[in-house]
């Protein structure tokens, strides 16, 4: 809502005096109506009746602040809860009062102090009214307030009728009997749910001509805006909120002032005054009331009666009547539909925490206005008090079938799991708050599970959970949990899934000394146990897993062939997202890209996020991973985005990003570089580069070829200088790393330092073998290495060697190397081998790979002495580069190729932009397939149309954008 509120309540002094009485007109004239009946000799008794927080005493004393001076005599007494068993103590105020001249005052105590006296010595809870001596001594005292009104009117003001004491009380009704003889008007405040049932003045009065009964409801919503209006002013006091006013006090008038105050504070924090009235208001009522207040607040929501009862302490009718109380007062919010509730159909029967009121059709339901109306009722709780509740709220609801995570709500609000079954049931409320998405209270759970003292396996199950859920969204914290788990691991605590869970940790942050000895382990138990036993069912899989993820250490490649001789079959696994993420690993390292994209597609057609499983987005990762060096990107993209939504939905930030990371990827592969940049940033803002572990080499892979290639190499710098952990380059994310290394070293003049780290990747290709092509282009990346020191040769021989690795037949990666050769063969040459090379990279959707070509292909057009096709295609990549946000290429396309004359292209280009706007979609469609190569045919096949009609369309083309052939066509189409 958009209240203010205060950090202290001096504030509320300013909202006083009649300003702020609104929607009592009616109730100010039948008071004055009452004493002009009085001071004509017709006596009235004045029931202000109304709910707690009402605004009975402060009408009251509105009234009697407007009384001329000399107009009545008034004698004021208030009754209170604490002095309602204090007999006699309303009736000893009035005697005090100093409207009693002293003349008559001394007689007036006199008889009272001997009623009391007498009571005292009769003895007993309450004083017997009907004792002649007490009687004689009313009757007595009757006189004299007769005596008191002969000649002024007598005003008798109680105000908190509901807790007169019992002697008072009758003391009054006898007055009230013969009030039609005197000049007396006897004004008392009442709030029927607070009254004792058969009171003898209230609750069994039978209306006459000499009773009135002035009720005073919550506000309504013109009345709060009048107030908001007076006191707030009318630009402040909007319609909104008015709103906001109404629905949070309930048209309570302490709740409306206490709001307008904090209001006119204009603070943003929680509404302390609102709490504190709330505080004030309950405070003012019944025993039952207090009780169930705070265990309302304790159980939250809205429960039913019934369920607040036993936290309570209280009978399920006594707890009714008390949130009755309370939603009538506007304290509590009902719903509108429910019999008995505020708004809804009348319940009859009388009211009172004793009364036999009539149970409802339905259970009724209750809760607070506003969170600060719980909160301010829990705060006002002693800690330990409070902690005691939250435990009795849970015992209760376990015992009556709750869910675990409402019970575990109230577990860790008391900070305690010390309940039966206490650790199971915080296991159990984590699963169901992380399926709802509630991931704050799922890792409260597992936080209070693991500070509770508990045996070894059970703590060892717990930090299992913990850490399974810190790593996908707390990454950066879930490190401290390792080493724990590897001495559960060698106390054979561990369970299946735990050890499983330990090996992807140990992977991920690079603890290779560990991994490897404990994957040594595994295989000794196995090897004793003859096979697959608790812990190490898994062996196969997991000691796989850890030889692709760092394919350079020989240590783990051993292991893994001597568990797969050991075991030649695996058992079934109990996670299906384990055995999924291994094969993938295995087809991605050993190069078998065929089954990789069948194997990826497969899973990727069931694929669903599974939070209570690491594996899942390990493989989900893989197979988006083998799609896009399969060329897939479109498919990678849409997959990505999806996935990055569901995981940003449930706040699991490590799977977010790791799915973007993924997507950077995809845009850096098809020369979307800007993008590529940004959501390369935007992957390291969501987990800091302690979350990564070793998979932090990979993001830095694509963010310092993003930006490197984009021409920021600031950024690129920057990403460079962050510190990897160790043994990430030893990871299957090294070679990635240092191939984006060399570029940017390569573009910052460093070139023997840039052959040194494409070098490095030739070692990564060497053992992992692949029959095709490498995982990165590092032969290329080094030719152009050599060529900066003006090595030929070298460059030559690199260029060959990643020939005859490619496969038969055009492909994006012929295309680049195509692109590398021509820089190293004859000038003659050239215009052929960059044309080729052209031609392939269109066919890929790596818009940088295809404009490098281009602005070669310009510059061997004009080495060649072609002027005109030189002008051309530097024409073209200058759009090409324009378009993929690379300014750097952007000033070689328009320098290098044709010198002067490529300037003005681009200024042709301009002039043409009134043409341009001037084609038609189908016609932009069609030009700007045939700015990219495409023929008439190739054209007409894409679009579903005839030759003929293309033909057409292109002949409006030109002659609009003032072009003669299609090779003009500016790129921008």
């Amino acid at each position: 809502m958009s209240l203010g509120f205060p950090e202290c309540l001096d504030a509320r002094a300013a909202v006083t005096g009649r300003r702020d009485l609104v929607e009592r007109d009616a109730a100010l004239t039948a008071l004055r109506g009452a004493l002009a009946d009085a001071a004509g000799g017709r006596g009235r008794l004045v029931v202000v009746e109304g709910p707690l927080g009402s605004g009975k005493s402060r009408l009251v004393h509105e009234f009697l602040e407007t009384l001329e001076p000399g107009a009545a005599r008034v004698l004021r007494a208030t009754a209170s809860l604490r002095e309602e068993a204090l007999p006699f103590g309303v009736l000893t105020q009035l005697s005090h009062g100093l409207a009693i001249p002293p003349a008559r005052r001394e007689p007036f105590r006199s008889l009272l102090a001997a009623a009391v006296e007498h009571a005292l010595l009769r003895g007993g809870p309450a004083p017997d009214a009907a004792d002649p001596r007490i009687a004689d001594a009313f009757q007595k005292l009757t006189v004299e307030l007769a005596h008191l009104a002969e000649n002024t009117p007598l005003v008798i003001c109680v105000d908190n009728a509901h807790y007169v004491d019992v002697p008072s009380l009758h003391f009054l009704a006898g007055v009230v009997a013969w009030l039609y003889r005197t000049r007396i008007l006897v004004l008392v405040t009442d709030d029927p749910a607070m009254r004792r049932p058969r009171s003898p003045l209230l609750g069994g009065l039978a209306p006459g001509p000499h009773v009135r009964r002035v009720p005073l409801a919550p506000l309504s919503r013109t009345a709060v805006h009048s107030l908001a209006t007076r006191l707030l002013g009318p630009g402040t006091a909007t319609a909104r909120l008015t709103a906001e006013l109404y629905a949070v006090s309930g048209g309570n008038p302490l709740a409306v002032r206490a709001l307008i105050v904090d209001q006119q504070a204009g603070g943003t924090g929680r509404p302390e005054g609102y709490g504190q009235a709330l505080l004030d208001l309950v405070a003012h009522a019944r025993p039952p009331i207090p009780a169930v207040v705070r265990s309302l607040a304790v159980l939250g929501g809205a429960p039913e009666p019934a369920d607040v009862a036993p936290l309570a302490g209280q009978d399920t009718k006594t707890t009714r009547w008390a949130l009755r109380a309370l939603a009538e007062a506007g304290v509590l919010r009902a719903d509108a539909r429910l019999p008995g509730a505020p708004g809804g159909p009348p319940c009859t029967g009388a009211t009172g925490p004793g009364a036999g009121a009539a149970a409802p059709a339905r259970a009724e339901r209750y809760a607070f206005r506003h969170p600060a109306g719980a909160a301010a009722v829990l705060d006002d709780l002693p800690a330990a008090d409070r902690a005691a509740l939250h435990r009795a709220a849970a015992e209760l609801l376990r015992d009556s079938g709750a869910s675990a995570l409402a019970v575990a709500r109230q577990l860790t609000s008391a900070g305690d799991a010390g309940i039966d079954d206490g650790i199971d049931v915080l296991l159990t409320a984590s699963q169901e708050a992380l399926a709802a998405g509630d991931v704050g209270t799922a890792l409260g759970c597992l936080g209070l599970a693991r500070r509770t003292r508990t045996d070894g396996v059970t703590a060892a199950r717990v930090r299992t959970r913990l850490s399974r859920l810190e790593r996908q969204w707390k990454p950066q914290a879930a490190v401290r949990h390792l080493r724990p788990q590897l001495d559960d691991f060698h106390a054979g605590l561990l369970d299946r899934r735990g050890v499983s869970d330990l090996v992807l940790g140990l992977t991920e942050t690079g603890a290779l000394h560990d991994l490897t000895a404990l994957l040594d382990v595994l295989r000794t138990r196995y090897r004793q146990d003859g096979g697959p036993g608790p812990g190490t069912e898994d062996i196969r899989f997991l000691a796989s897993w850890a030889a692709r993820a760092y394919p350079l250490h020989t240590g783990l490649r051993r292991l893994a062939h001597s568990v797969a001789a050991a075991s030649p079959a695996a058992v079934p696994c109990h996670d299906p997202w384990l055995p999924s993420a291994v094969a993938l690993s295995d087809d991605y390292v050993d190069g078998r890209d065929d089954r990789l994209v069948q194997r990826a597609e497969l899973l990727l057609s069931t694929y669903h996020l599974d939070h209570d499983s690491l594996w899942n987005v390990e493989s989900g990762v893989l197979a988006l991973r083998g799609l896009c060096h399969a060329g897939k990107l479109d498919e990678v993209v849409a997959w990505c985005e999806k996935l990055e939504a569901e995981t940003a939905a449930h706040q699991a930030v490590a799977s977010q990003a790791r799915f973007l990371a993924v997507r950077v990827e995809a845009h850096l592969r098809r020369g979307d570089l800007v993008r590529a940049r940004d959501l390369a940033a935007h992957a390291l803002s969501l987990v800091p580069p302690q979350g990564w572990g070793v998979g932090l080499a990979g993001v830095l892979a694509c963010a310092v070829l993003a930006a490197t290639r984009s021409g920021d190499l600031a950024a690129a710098e920057r990403y460079v200088a962050l510190p990897l952990p160790e043994h990430a380059l030893h990871s299957r994310h090294g070679a990635a790393y240092l191939h984006a290394r060399g570029h940017y070293r390569l573009a910052t003049h460093h070139p023997q330092a840039a052959l040194a780290d494409f070098l490095a990747c030739g070692r990564f290709a060497e053992t992992w073998g692949r029959p095709g092509a490498d995982v990165v282009p590092w032969r290329l990346g080094a030719a152009e290495a050599w060529l900066a020191q003006s090595d030929q040769e070298q460059a030559k021989r690199l260029v060959r060697e990643q020939l005859a690795r490619l496969h038969p037949g055009p492909s994006p990666e012929r295309g680049q190397a195509l692109r590398t050769l021509a820089a190293v063969s004859r000038v003659t040459r050239r215009p052929q081998l960059l044309t080729e090379a052209v031609d392939m990279l269109m066919e890929s959707s790596d818009e940088y790979e295809l404009t490098r070509a281009l602005i070669d292909l310009s510059a061997a057009f004009r080495d060649a002495g072609d002027q005109r096709n030189a002008r051309r295609v530097a024409h073209r990549a200058w759009h090409l580069a324009k378009q993929t946000g690379t300014e750097h290429l952007c000033r070689e396309a328009a320098l290098d190729p044709v010198g002067s004359e490529a300037a003005p292209a681009a200024d042709d280009a301009a002039d043409r932009s009134d043409g341009v706007s001037s084609l038609t979609r189908q016609e932009r469609r069609i030009a700007a397939l045939a700015s990219k190569g495409y023929t008439n045919r190739e054209i007409a096949a894409k679009l579903y149309i005839t030759a003929s009609t293309v033909e057409q369309h292109l002949t409006r083309v030109f002659r609009k954008v003032n072009v003669k052939r299609r090779q003009d066509l500016p790129y921008l189409l």
